[in-house]
């Protein structure tokens, strides 16, 4: 009788979780939109460079700021319409390094179909929740190991050469060893979606760590509701082991953080420490993953809306009383 009552209450606790789990699930069939990525990876390296001046006006109508952007700040060689970009455009096309990355670019990102249809799904959420935002279109751009993501008002792009995996060798020169495990192809969609979310919804910045954490852990909430076949390992770009230790530790890290009283604690030195990508984040010990403080806010964050159900996800957004947040969370860690 006692392993019929237990697997009962099993069930209803999984129940209960998937309810839970899916309150803002839709189905992405019905929502009209359909992203293809646009390869400006492809169309920037195809330039022929005895016409480059054409190639350029082509590619300067077809992108616009993205490409202003992409020359100015990205690969830094000045506007399009400066005297002598043409020249410091040829030199990059032609560079070595240049041509081997973007030659592994192509050979791990020769179909994006897989990535198209799950950026699709993600803005499809965007759409039906937010139905006034406006939905960029998508790209990809080689940036010789530079800015990984950008975004215009018009576009967001992604740098291909930042993706190529984990144990590309180059990587070992540029990036920290916890760098590698977000350098792979698998975290090109959430990190698209990151990257609009969080120019949509800035984090909150030069004020409470409380606000900082939390103004974070709505953007990763939001993100985990767009994209529901991505664990939380995948969104923090974790290891299983990484947020096994998050979940293990829950209750000492929110200790720490009110036993120092950091929650409260304005010190930009103080927020950098929690909120900083790092291989650790460093008042919890040397075992924790980096930023795992926003973890711990996005457990805050499901709380708060678990104890809320009738809030919106706009409402959420929009919601910058972060006291209120976590006073209506009812968070007790275990």
């Amino acid at each position: 009788m006692k392993s019929k009552n237990l697997l009962l209450s099993l069930i209803l606790l999984l129940l209960v979780g998937s309810c839970s789990k899916n309150r803002f699930k839709i189905d992405t069939n019905e929502v009209p939109l359909k992203l293809e990525i646009e390869r400006f990876d492809r169309d920037l390296m195809a330039l022929d460079t005895a016409i480059i001046d054409q190639g350029v006006r082509k590619l300067h109508d077809k992108y616009g700021e993205f490409f202003q952007r992409f020359s100015g700040s990205v690969i830094m060689l000045g506007q399009p319409e400066s005297d002598d970009f043409l020249l410091h455009l040829t030199g990059f096309l032609a560079d070595s390094m240049v041509q081997e990355i973007y030659k592994e670019s192509q050979l791990v990102f020769d179909d994006v179909s897989g990535i198209e249809t799950e950026i699709t799904d993600a803005f499809k959420y965007i759409k039906h929740y937010f139905p006034k935002k406006k939905i960029p279109r998508v790209a990809m751009h080689i940036s010789g190991f530079n800015q990984s993501i950008v975004v215009t008002n018009e576009l967001i792009s992604v740098s291909v050469d930042n993706y190529l995996g984990a144990d590309y060798a180059p990587y070992k020169s540029i990036a920290y060893s916890y760098q590698l495990q977000h350098m792979t192809p698998n975290k090109v969609a959430p990190d698209v979606l990151l990257g609009y979310l969080m120019t949509e919804f800035p984090y909150e910045n030069n004020t409470q760590l409380l606000a900082g954490i939390l103004s974070r852990a709505k953007v990763l909430y939001l993100q985990s509701v767009c994209m529901p076949q991505r664990n939380e390992a995948d969104l923090m770009g974790y290891t299983p082991e990484q947020l096994n230790w998050c979940v293990e530790n829950e209750k000492n890290m929110w200790t720490v953080l009110v036993e120092n009283k950091h929650l409260y604690s304005t010190s930009q030195l103080v927020a950098s420490k929690y909120l900083n990508t790092a291989p650790f984040t460093s008042f919890f010990t040397e075992n924790s993953p980096g930023q795992a403080s926003i973890w711990l806010g996005l457990q805050i964050v499901k709380s708060y809306m678990q104890s809320n159900r009738a809030v919106t996800l706009p409402e959420l957004m929009e919601q910058q009383d972060y006291q209120l947040i976590l006073e209506e969370s009812n968070y007790k860690p275990s």
